[in-house]
Formats: structure tokens, sequence, C-alpha cells
């Protein structure tokens, strides 16, 4: 089967726009940074000291360390046993109270697990509860 000239035309063209706009956003990036290092007060350095006690900063990290895990445990504990877990972790350390963050966590694992797996056909890691 041959791919139309014009088809191949209008993908490289959308794959240039997406590569000038990459470019683009990262020299404006850089033109940004340098200017918040030339214009840096001194009250700056204050605020990177109490950094940790941010509370969306801290909160982004629980995500990312969250995700980090996911990688890590996926195959030996299984999707449903992770995936719930670490959702009712990050349920909680945004204070919904644990009984609701369990609930709410073990339905829509099973509701995503179930979506996936019979619905979609993707294969997930069963893990622990499959031996």
């Amino acid at each position: 089967m041959k791919i139309s000239d014009t088809v191949v035309g209008v993908g490289f063209v959308g794959a240039g726009a997406l590569i000038v706009a990459g470019t683009l956003m990262a020299a404006l990036g850089a033109a940004l940074a340098v200017q918040g290092a030339r214009a840096r007060d001194a009250t700056q350095a204050v605020e990177w000291r109490r950094l940790h006690r941010n509370v969306g900063l801290i909160n982004a990290l629980v995500v990312l360390v969250g995700v980090l895990a996911y990688l890590g445990l996926v195959e030996w504990l299984g999707f449903l046993i992770t995936g719930t877990l670490l959702l009712f972790l990050m349920m909680w350390r945004l204070r919904v109270a644990p009984v609701r963050a369990l609930v709410v966590a073990i339905a829509f694992i099973t509701i995503v697990h179930f979506l996936f797996v019979k619905v979609l056909r993707v294969p997930l890691p069963l893990g622990l509860l499959w031996w």
C-alpha cells in the first residue's frame, strides 16, 4: 500500500511545526531563566529555605514518588494492589477521610482494571493475587 505524497507532506509539515514550537519554547524558557537570574533579589534566597513547607511542592513530590513506586512495584504486587495502595495514599495525603479514600481507591482501580482488561483487552500485571 502506497501512501500519498500529500499525506506524507502534511505529516512533515506537522512535525516541522512541532519542532519549531519546541525550539521556540526552549529558547523562550532559557530567556526567562536568564531574565529571572538577573532580576533576583535577596528575598528569593529566603524563599528557598522555606520551600520544604510549600504544600503544593510536597504534593507534587508525593505524586512523583508515587509514580516511581508504581513502576517499581506493579510487576511484583500487581495492578490491583499497587494501584489501590498508591491511590489510597495520595488521597490520604490530600486529607480525604481514610475509609472514604479506601472505598474510592478500591472502586476506581476495580473499574479501571475492568475497562483495561475486559473492554480494551490490555494485559495488566497480575502480581501476588494470581501467583
